[in-house]
């Protein structure tokens, strides 16, 4: 876990910023208006009723325009901040103000083996080495699957494709001690994902005060809620479990192609989630996660990074700093097909960005090709560059020991301050790197003159040879497989 300081106090860190608070009061009124004028769809009955009853307009059977009023009441519900423990029942990641946390992404399609380095569909085996990795490393924070159980056709295996999200849920659950963050299928699928977490935790109610896990879910841009996604945030709601129901619609393509019009809709879609949740259950955590970027209009493409990529997660942060809330944001990602320069370059921008306006939940670490594929050296280097930059964003200290104005004038002009001691106990004081190299050419050279991206292989080789994570307790598997089991009975019929 990383916890950066509030800038607001004492000992600032490096914090970006965009907007000011009238011009973020605007886009608030935007995305009120977007509701009260165009409305959205909402294809559950029982969400209709709920808006309804609040005393919104209901057209037809599923157009709802909500005003402003019950909006604003609903985001006086929200916790401000969501305590997120490990699967032992540790604290592991505080969801409020500065602090990042780092993970990487869900339901992937492909991977670049580490064995190999062919690009291929991912499988159950992908999302336990992810899961594996991300246990070892020590500045990632949670755990997303980093691909699907069978691959793109789980069928063609013999697998139940309705109950993969359950198996993908197991192999992150085997294999790391780690907060995770999933998606499933269904509201089912969610409700046996719950009954499986309870058993890890010993029931519903020690899960719901020190919940490990985190639901991930959409609305569809432009302004749909569609029925099995507001089951599952109904079914979060009514237990008390967090939930991210993160908006992402494209820029000239399901929203309008400029930020501050495709940022109001996206709000829109989000307020009106979170409006439904609350008016279900008043206190349900969410978080708030809002806004994407552009098509690149010559391919039709949604690519991961660019100026207005990036300008979209800031702005989103400041929002949800507007409303006290948690946020979900990206970073550590790439475009590119390979783990090549403009990888390195997109990924190492992407999240020193995402850290540096202090956002809450960075997922999609290790992810290529804009969403398509997997790279665990990714991840790797990821990590290192979290390491790093939690010596960039602690507060400075200013003090008489760190001036050492006393230390100066004893050494003096054309002196050197090697052999002392106030260096040795600052040595731990400065950052340095596990896998980036600094030494010299010959001593590279002599060390086998290996590139980083080699370097990074055999890093997450090792990692997977070698690193064993706790297993579950006795019994928890058995039981978890037995609501695995009667799915496949349920689906099988």
């Amino acid at each position: 876990m990383t916890s950066y300081q509030d800038p607001t106090q004492a000992g600032m860190r490096p914090h970006l910023r965009m907007l000011s608070q009238a011009q973020l009061q605007q886009l608030h009124e935007a995305a009120l208006h977007i509701l009260e004028r165009t409305g959205v769809l909402v294809h559950l009955p029982a969400a209709v009723e709920l808006l309804d009853g609040a005393g919104a307009w209901v057209e037809g059977h599923n157009r709802v325009r909500i005003p402003g009023h019950v909006v604003e009441s609903a985001l006086q519900c929200l916790p401000h901040r969501i305590q997120i423990y490990d699967r032992n029942g540790e604290p592991a990641m505080a969801l409020e103000g500065l602090n990042s946390h780092y993970g990487p992404g869900p339901t992937i399609q492909y991977v670049q083996d580490v064995y190999t380095a062919e690009r291929r569909p991912t499988d159950k085996a992908d999302i336990q080495r992810a899961a594996i990795l991300c246990d070892y490393l020590p500045h990632i924070d949670f755990v997303m699957t980093m691909g699907m159980t069978g691959g793109v056709n789980p069928a063609s295996q013999g697998l139940i494709p309705e109950v993969t999200d359950r198996y993908d849920w197991t192999a992150m659950l085997s294999h790391t001690t780690k907060p995770i963050i999933f998606s499933a299928w269904s509201r089912r699928g969610v409700a046996d994902i719950i009954e499986m977490a309870a058993v890890v935790r010993g029931n519903e109610a020690e899960l719901q005060r020190r919940p490990f896990m985190i639901l991930f879910s959409q609305p569809i841009s432009p302004l749909v809620h569609d029925e099995e996604p507001l089951r599952m945030l109904l079914l979060c709601a009514e237990k008390k479990l967090p939930l991210v129901y993160s908006s992402a619609p494209l820029m000239g393509g399901t929203a309008p192609n400029s930020i501050a019009g495709s940022m109001a809709q996206s709000m829109a879609e989000w307020l009106s989630g979170m409006t439904i949740a609350q008016l279900a259950q008043k206190g349900a955590p969410m978080i708030f996660g809002a806004g994407y970027g552009p098509m690149d209009m010559r391919n039709g493409t949604s690519p991961y990074n660019g100026p207005e990529y990036y300008l979209n997660k800031l702005i989103a942060k400041e929002l949800a700093n507007f409303y006290g809330i948690p946020d979900w944001s990206y970073g550590g990602v790439t475009d590119a097909k390979c783990l090549d320069t403009q990888a390195a370059t997109e990924a190492s921008l992407s999240l020193m960005l995402a850290t540096q306006v202090g956002s809450n939940l960075i997922h999609d670490l290790g992810y290529m090709e804009m969403g398509m594929t997997a790279s665990l050296e990714l991840i790797v280097l990821a990590n290192e560059m979290i390491d790093s930059f939690q010596r960039y964003f602690r507060p400075l200290q200013i003090d008489i020991d760190t001036l050492a104005l006393d230390l100066i004038d004893r050494i003096g002009p054309a002196g050197n301050f090697l052999s002392e001691d106030h260096t040795v106990d600052h040595i731990k004081d400065l950052w340095m790197p596990n896998l980036i190299d600094r030494t010299d050419f010959n001593t590279w050279q002599a060390n086998g003159s290996l590139p980083l991206e080699k370097k990074l292989n055999e890093r997450v080789i090792w990692i997977l040879e070698n690193h064993t994570p706790e297993p579950l307790k006795a019994g928890v598997l058995e039981a978890i497989n037995g609501v695995i089991e009667r799915a496949e009975r349920k689906y099988r019929k």
